[in-house]
């Protein structure tokens, strides 16, 4: 059986302290050329190659960060963490760091997410808005985790950096939009839960709306193409005449135009239909989507720039600790 080869094998080789190997795997740069090459020479004859884990102990850092999502029902995650995520990765890859995704879509996942927070193995995470519960946002501050919230807003309690967008003129704008092309009842299918957006678009909806004397009608779904098909057969049977309908999300709005096409409406002629996110496939789908645009990508890649500077506690005085970007209207054949 071979001989497990120690960091204490290699020091008593290279004529060193084992805090001197440690140096030599951690922070090269502050070891002497001389002693860096005895070092790396025992390495090389003993066949050492030193465990990502055994380096974190020795209190070096993983270079690694996390991102919490949260999948639906069908274990499919959202396409706004996807293309928040992929604008931070790319960030990341640049700066040479890794990243991972943990999804908490039960308790075995939060556990397995908690024992690597724990060991040290991920050095800031990015977290979504309607991926954890208030006692994971208190043990990471209790921990002094990096965090940075895309999606939301965490209020004073925690006071997390944060990344969002602004949801509110984001559904009052393409409320008003649909008053302008002449809807008359129009409807909204919203999100679920306690979310700062699902909030957020519902006021922005029900302002706008009440502004012109318009009945606010409203039905809550989860964020998946069965919800919009649901909420749609909803509507139909409660709400006959309704010919303007505002979606919580593209995913759902999607859904929306497939059951009302499967009703024989006619979009949008009958009815007049807007997303919000402005995914991928808004552009594909028939008719085509108009949706309120959120810039995913960007918030990934702030979000990610934010961590690295409070990592390296580099924050300007002036950097806004709650960024909310600008949303716009996105305006294809649906609406």
């Amino acid at each position: 059986m071979k001989r497990k080869v120690t960091i204490e094998m290699i020091a008593q080789d290279a004529g060193v302290s084992k805090m001197t190997v440690s140096r030599a795997l951690n922070s090269p740069e502050k070891l002497k050329k001389s002693t860096l090459i005895k070092i790396l020479n025992s390495m090389k004859k003993y066949e050492y190659k030193p465990r990502f884990v055994a380096r974190i102990l020795a209190g070096s850092r993983s270079n690694t960060f996390g991102f919490v999502v949260k999948s639906n029902e069908d274990f499919i995650i959202p396409p706004f963490y996807g293309e928040c995520i992929r604008g931070a990765s790319d960030w990341f890859k640049k700066q040479n760091y890794r990243s991972m995704i943990f999804n908490m879509a039960d308790e075995h996942s939060s556990s397995l997410f908690i024992d690597y927070v724990n060991s040290g193995l991920i050095d800031g995470l990015i977290l979504f808005e309607g991926t954890h519960q208030e006692s994971l946002l208190k043990a990471l501050k209790d921990n002094d985790i990096p965090v940075v919230l895309v999606g939301e807003d965490p209020g004073e309690v925690y006071d997390f950096y944060s990344v969002s967008s602004d949801n509110y003129n984001g559904a009052k704008m393409a409320a008003e939009y649909l008053i302008s092309k002449g809807s008359h009842e129009i409807c909204y299918i919203t999100g679920t839960g306690t979310k700062p957006s699902v909030a957020e678009r519902l006021r922005g909806y029900m302002d706008a709306v009440r502004k012109h004397g318009l009945k606010a009608v409203t039905v809550s779904v989860e964020n998946t193409l069965r919800g919009g098909m649901k909420a749609v057969e909803q509507l139909i049977k409660e709400h006959p005449g309704f010919d303007g309908l505002f979606c919580f999300s593209d995913l759902i709005a999607i859904g929306a135009l497939r059951g009302l096409r499967k009703k024989g409406f006619d979009i949008p002629r009958d009815i007049r239909v807007i997303g919000f996110d402005n995914i991928h496939i808004s552009e594909y789908v028939f008719p085509s989507l108009t949706t309120v645009s959120q810039d995913m990508s960007l918030m990934g890649e702030i979000a990610a720039k934010t961590l690295l500077q409070i990592m390296g506690e580099t924050i300007p005085d002036s950097f806004e600790k709650h960024l909310k970007l600008p949303t716009r209207l996105i305006i294809r054949e649906s609406a």
